[in-house]
């Protein structure tokens, strides 16, 4: 045969080798959870010690491809790999990663196909989407104080809502442009790219890339994550310390690329770029175009721009496609809004979706100080800082903002919150682990699907001068409104039953509270049901069905 086709043959071979095949449907996937559900349930039952029955399931979980759960208790791990929802969730996420990766082999993730994912991967995620809104704005919620409500509502007011994380990673970036010129520190922007054996598909002819080695974009953010590892290390010995955001995007074919903002002294910025080159460089440095694509770089002329401009283009083309126009790859495809089945996905959509299917963090800060007690100390009320050190205060204004309201009803900002006055209150950048403001937390045993689980949940904050000094911030306890209450809960905002079952397995019964079984309950099954997999014929008409009766 000829050498072509022994190589379409393996891939085909290697696609098609899994234990889920690639056509399978969410009611296959979810009918194959109960069934490796009840092999680890069977196991229980005849397996009598918790650490072998704990590296039986394990052995289960890696057979089927599946990573085991990473709990210390044995007892959580044997719950989760003997509940099939727990199975759905890992199944569904190998699946789709499998899926997309073949995609991306037979070229079908392209700028001419479907630009950074699959329509098959985009259309299912924007249905998932879909479903969790519906189920959110399905829960109302009330708090101690009787306020009530919906899920969606509340999930809006946290950094799930788009536009919120948009505003907040604008803020955070405009406060680090702003502290770099205090410190007369200059902006380098960096694109970083992965070596040609990472790329499925040539950008100029759409047709498949015979460098290709069958990466993942998994294994392209793994590479481009060990070349800044050694990089830094680098810079370390080399006395260079930049700080800045790093934001990852997809190319035409799903394989990932990075865009960074970094600061540093001017003195550094030569040192610092053939750092990057050399590291960037050897993996394959000598194959054609890789010292003149690989690593780019272009200092930010305060002239043409601040940084906060130049990044705010990035961020737009992973949020909204806000004031974006044409995306355009570093290699000049150009990616439009696609017809995709019955609605038109937009670029940004399939970013997301390119993203969420490959578990991929898109913004990291370096250098920054953590905004972990940024959002934790905007919950703080004004009293509770009274007799606090000077720069608590200051990190507490910074915080907060000032709004009004217009006459025509809109909520206007009069003072806005300050990031770079947060980063002064914090000590300024690079400081490690030396900044003055930290989380306060305790420990806390939450009841989760598993049973109880001890968890560190935030309180407020306190100053790594006087830890024992606490600032507390306001928090709510909530409940689901008409949730029925089980015999002997410890109160009506503390869901913890101290009843055992008198039929519970070893494992259950020998723990300190033991979870009822509930009452069957199948909505949980269809709220999660991929229900568009019965739409591979396009849109329902009932006159033609009625024509063909």
């Amino acid at each position: 045969m000829p050498e072509r086709y022994k190589t379409l043959a393996a891939m085909l071979d290697g696609l098609t080798d899994s234990e889920i095949p690639l056509d399978a449907t969410d009611a296959q996937i979810c009918m194959l959870a109960e069934r490796w559900a009840n092999d680890c349930a069977s196991n229980a039952a005849t397996i009598h010690d918790a650490t072998t029955l704990r590296q039986r399931m394990e052995f289960i979980c890696g057979v089927r491809g599946i990573e085991p759960p990473g709990e210390e208790d044995d007892q959580q791990v044997i719950r989760r790999c003997t509940d099939p929802a727990w199975w759905r969730r890992n199944l569904r996420k190998v699946f789709n990663r499998k899926f997309e990766h073949a995609a991306i082999r037979l070229g079908r993730v392209s700028g001419s196909a479907g630009a950074y994912v699959s329509n098959e991967t985009v259309q299912k995620r924007i249905s998932q989407n879909r479903r969790n809104r519906k189920a959110l704005a399905a829960v109302t919620m009330e708090n101690e104080n009787g306020q009530r409500y919906q899920l969606d509502d509340l999930a809006d007011k946290g950094m799930g809502n788009k536009k919120l994380r948009k505003g907040e990673l604008m803020l955070r970036f405009a406060g680090c442009d702003a502290i770099a010129k205090e410190r007369a520190d200059v902006g380098l922007f960096v694109t970083l790219t992965c070596p040609s054996k990472f790329h499925a598909i040539l950008s100029k002819s759409d047709t498949i890339n015979p460098n290709y080695q069958g990466a993942t974009p998994r294994d392209a953010q793994d590479h481009l994550t060990d070349v800044w590892a050694r990089t830094r290390a680098q810079n370390d010995r080399d006395g260079i310390q930049p700080y800045g955001l790093r934001v990852v995007e997809p190319h035409h074919d799903g394989c990932a690329h990075w865009h960074m903002v970094m600061f540093m002294a001017p003195e550094h910025v030569e040192q610092f770029t053939k750092n990057l080159k050399r590291h960037a460089l050897a993996v394959d440095g000598d194959e054609p175009g890789a010292h003149a694509h690989r690593v780019a770089t272009e200092a930010i002329d305060p002239a043409k721009g601040s940084a906060t401009g130049y990044l705010a283009k990035y961020l737009s083309k992973n949020f909204d496609d806000e004031h974006v126009g044409e995306h355009v790859d570093e290699d000049g495809t150009i990616s439009k809004p696609k017809r995709v089945g019955r609605e038109v996905v937009t670029p940004a959509q399939r970013v997301e979706a390119w993203a969420a299917v490959w578990g991929i963090r898109q913004f990291q800060f370096v250098g920054t100080p953590p905004v972990t007690p940024w959002r934790e100390t905007r919950r703080i009320e004004a009293d509770k800082i009274a007799d606090a050190p000077d720069h608590v205060k200051a990190a507490w204004l910074a915080c907060q903002r000032e709004t009004t309201t217009d006459e025509h009803g809109e909520v206007v900002v009069t003072k806005p919150a300050d990031y770079a006055v947060y980063i002064r209150a914090q000590g300024g950048v690079l400081q490690g682990r030396d900044y003055r403001i930290h989380v306060a937390e305790r420990l806390k045993a939450v009841e989760g699907r598993y049973g109880l689980v001890d968890r560190h949940v935030p309180t407020g904050i306190y100053c790594a001068s006087a830890p024992h000094v606490q600032y507390a911030s306001t928090r709510y306890e909530w409940r689901r409104v008409g949730l029925a209450v089980g015999v002997g809960l410890r109160g009506p905002w503390s869901p913890v039953n101290n009843c055992t079952a008198d039929d519970a397995p070893f494992w259950e019964a020998a723990a300190a509270y033991s979870a009822e079984v509930p009452p069957f309950d199948d909505s949980e099954w269809f709220g999660s049901f991929d229900f568009d997999c019965f739409d591979k014929f396009g849109d329902y008409n009932p006159d033609l069905f009625t024509q063909r009766e």
